[in-house]
């Protein structure tokens, strides 16, 4: 044997030991897009690594630029490198070349399985090997662990929304009490058949106790108007008084004044006494104006009182309104959630278990898989069962098994849902 053969005989047994010798499937596999290869040239190390194929089709190597690799087999790429970097070489020693596929594109499982979804390929996939990959077909959970789970947490949301329930009935009785302007709450219509119940008497309790806290408050606000309007009414009466005594003297100073100018025109009155007269008329004349003005003071202090005590009435009627109305919507939308709670609750003990039976029991009737198959520019549709080859970019349709329609005559009554506070009894 020639150093040259050895020297190539040595090196493609190097080559193989490092990568693997493909097997026969992987030989004939045929490159495609979003394929990912790893090439090795020992005496091009600038060519060594992975590299992937384009959606243009091509691999692209630094030195030798970009190969076509659509259609081709791995020895078809690793020959057509060793061409390339022979003609660049210009005569030296033809370099060998290797490559292996690191990841294949993937082909795509739907339908009946645990995970569907896109799964990287492998030469010689079956059907079964690729449901084995999305974990198989699907698989209901009937464990009664499961169910038992699911019905505690359906009876646990009813129990919860149940108690909401009563006590936004009972706030909307004390707000339609509060704007009625009513001392006590009348006893909600729905709690006529469970009136003796120690749940709802106890928060039928506390809302009566938020009411007269509020009744109390109103009270107190009006006592003490009352007491500001008797205070300024005992003041008004104290000044009418003084107005009145400063009449009575007005009056005698006239008198007075009266004389005195008689007196003065027969040149018998002292002047300086006159003055002193209509001086004193004047100040009484002052100080009635004064207190006139505090009495319409004191007055309008009063009026201002009541409009404010208006205001309060008429602002808290305002939030006790919203607040109703707040109270409304939320209790619309507990009784939806009350009715999905005893639907679920329904499903949990009835429909869900038949079903998984019903599922189980039809497992081996499950009809003929299909693939989609692109073929070129065409794509193409193939009856195939459990032994079928796949091959990259596949979809794999897994039929379901159809269920049989369930009525709905077994679901729950609202009206029947264990209530929680009959659990208090």
């Amino acid at each position: 044997m020639t150093k040259r053969r050895w020297r190539e005989a040595t090196l493609a047994l190097g080559m193989v030991l490092l990568l693997g010798a493909p097997s026969v499937d992987a030989e004939d596999y045929k490159l495609g897009i979003a394929d990912r290869l790893k090439v090795k040239v020992q005496e091009w190390p600038d060519l060594n690594g992975e590299y992937a194929v384009t959606p243009d089709g091509v691999v692209s190597l630094p030195l030798i630029g970009n190969i076509d690799v659509i259609g081709l087999r791995l020895n078809d790429l690793t020959q057509e490198i060793s061409n390339r970097l022979a003609r660049r070489s210009e005569g030296a020693e033809r370099p060998l070349a290797a490559a292996e596929i690191v990841q294949y594109r993937p082909f795509s499982i739907v339908g009946d399985v645990q995970r569907p979804g896109e799964y990287p390929y492998r030469p010689g996939l079956t059907v079964l090997q690729a449901i084995s990959l999305a974990g198989g077909y699907y698989r209901p959970e009937v464990g009664l662990f499961r169910l038992d789970r699911d019905v505690a947490v359906a009876r646990g949301d009813i129990r919860t929304l149940s108690i909401k329930q009563t006590r936004l009935i009972a706030r909307a009785a004390r707000l339609t009490a509060m704007l009625a302007g009513r001392s006590d709450i009348l006893l909600p219509p729905e709690f006529n058949e469970q009136k003796d119940n120690s749940v709802i008497r106890a928060i039928m309790e506390s809302e009566r106790a938020a009411l007269g806290m509020a009744n109390d408050a109103v009270h107190s606000e009006r006592m003490a108007l009352d007491e500001i309007k008797t205070l300024y009414r005992q003041e008004i009466a104290s000044l009418r008084g003084q107005i009145e005594a400063l009449a009575q003297e007005d009056t005698t100073i006239q008198q007075q004044l009266k004389d005195m100018r008689s007196l003065s025109a027969r040149g018998l009155a002292l002047m300086p006494t006159l003055f002193n007269l209509e001086r004193a008329a004047a100040q009484i004349a002052n100080e009635k104006m004064s207190l006139q003005t505090a009495i319409v003071r004191a007055e309008e202090s009063i009026t201002l009182a009541e409009h404010r005590l208006r205001e309060r009435d008429l602002e808290r009627d305002r939030v006790n309104t919203r607040d109703l109305q707040q109270t409304k919507e939320e209790l619309a939308d507990v009784r939806a959630r009350l009715r999905t709670a005893a639907d679920l609750l329904a499903e949990a003990q009835i429909s869900a278990p038949a079903e998984a039976r019903e599922r189980l029991s039809d497992e081996g009737q499950r009809p003929d898989f299909t693939l989609i198959r692109r073929d070129g520019e065409t794509t193409r549709e193939l009856a195939a069962d459990e032994t079928t080859l796949v091959v990259p970019n596949d979809v794999i349709k897994i039929p379901k098994i159809p269920s049989k329609a369930y009525g709905t005559g077994n679901s729950t009554n609202l009206s029947q849902v264990e209530n929680p506070e009959e659990r208090t009894r």
